[in-house]
């Protein structure tokens, strides 16, 4: 859980961690919190870059951050449509600044809500909120799950009723429409960014980088249409029918805090799903695709760019149409899970250290080598293809929503 704290510039950073030092201590003790504190003097220098995707909850530590909020999360909250938790325990004005925040949200579309009351009441809430109730929100399936993904579904009413998580079906014709439709100078701009951040570009021409905008400005027009937390696509039909991939559009949605998976792997995006509300960080989707007694490879087209220390731009695996993502990770330590079955009863759930991100062109593009042995698992009792790479190391985390929602570790 990543929790933003808010403070005017007439308090500093060692006020609030003195001032809330206990609160602060129990949310990274009890509810696992990664803590940033921003004021507005170094919300330019580092705040953005610090803020990869949303926080899951913001704590207001001082009255006078109601513009600071406004000017960090405006376009990012319109864009993601991710519902705000405000912490506020009354001291320094803060319930009076969550309150006006809290009115703008609803004024600009947006969901939020304030946790208040004494520190065991607000880690009470905190605790609550990021278990089951986290995973409420609603996923896009653009098209039906690809044709050779025969044990990747899941039971859409136990979706709803169990975990409040409903699910719409997007035609894939609309968002061919929508591709058709987007304007050429817009594309343009979002292809020379991807160029002008890439560490290199190989196989795709300029024309191949402004298809693949297109593809990535019309499911996202789509995703604010239909208020979407998180989508699937089927994706090679677009390979087939436009001439482009959504392997960049993928890769930029998951930037910006909008889960997104590939080929309407519905159990994948799941796990990735719950990566991103319990754990804070984007996951890559990738395939197991080579197993040793000591490590394995898995590897993928597409990848969030916020995992990645460069990225290269390169063509789909497959086919060589398009872009695709060659993504360089870390290496540091990794969690690979894999949340599965039609009614989510079963999960895997390993730590491991990244030792290479090698380059193999029998491979889909992103390729990283972690030290385990995952050959007694995949070979005999493997949920599904399709596995998910979490940075950093959040076993316990998962493992205790499991324990919490009865679903059986393998």
């Amino acid at each position: 859980m990543n929790i933003l704290i808010l403070r005017s510039s007439f308090q500093t950073d060692d006020f609030v961690r003195t001032e809330y030092a206990e609160l602060i201590q129990r949310l990274e003790n009890e509810c696992l919190a990664e803590i940033n504190i921003m004021g507005d003097e170094n919300v330019e220098t580092h705040g953005r870059a610090s803020l990869q995707t949303l926080p899951d909850a913001v704590m207001i530590a001082t009255g006078g951050v109601e513009n600071l909020f406004k000017r960090i999360f405006e376009t990012r909250l319109i864009v993601s449509l991710q519902a705000v938790t405000l912490i506020a325990d009354g001291r320094n004005n803060s319930l009076a600044a969550a309150l006006e925040i809290l009115t703008w949200l609803g004024n600009n579309g947006m969901e939020g809500c304030i946790v208040h009351g004494t520190n065991d009441e607000i880690i009470s809430a905190m605790v609550e909120t990021h278990s089951r109730a986290s995973l409420q929100g609603r996923i896009g399936l653009f098209g039906q799950p690809s044709d050779w993904l025969i044990a990747s579904g899941v039971d859409r009413d136990f979706l709803l009723q169990r975990y409040g998580i409903e699910t719409i079906d997007i035609d894939l014709q609309r968002l061919i429409e929508g591709i058709k439709n987007i304007p050429q100078t817009e594309a343009e701009k979002v292809a020379q960014a991807m160029v002008k951040r890439a560490k290199a570009v190989k196989e795709p021409t300029c024309a191949d980088m402004v298809e693949a905008a297109k593809a990535y400005l019309a499911i996202k027009k789509i995703c604010i249409e239909e208020h979407l937390d998180a989508m699937t696509i089927r994706c090679f039909d677009i390979v087939k029918t436009c001439g482009t991939t959504s392997c960049l559009a993928l890769a930029l949605l998951n930037n910006e805090g909008i889960v997104a998976g590939c080929e309407g792997d519905m159990q994948t995006l799941l796990s990735m799903f719950l990566a991103k509300r319990l754990c804070g960080e984007a996951a890559f989707m990738a395939n197991p695709s080579q197993l040793t007694d000591k490590t394995s490879m898995l590897a993928h087209c597409t990848i969030p760019l916020t995992m990645c220390d460069e990225t290269v731009v390169r063509s789909h695996f497959e086919s060589g149409i398009g872009v695709a993502i060659q993504g360089l990770l870390p290496l540091t330590d990794y969690t690979l899970f894999k949340w599965g079955g039609p009614k989510l009863d079963r999960y895997f759930v390993v730590e491991a250290k990244a030792i290479e991100t090698p380059y193999s062109n029998h491979f889909c593009r992103t390729q990283i080598t972690l030290n385990v042995n995952l050959k007694p698992y995949l070979l005999q009792h493997s949920i599904g293809n399709h596995h998910v790479i979490i940075r950093g190391r959040h076993a316990d985390q998962i493992r205790q929503f499991m324990v919490e929602n009865e679903v059986k570790e393998l």
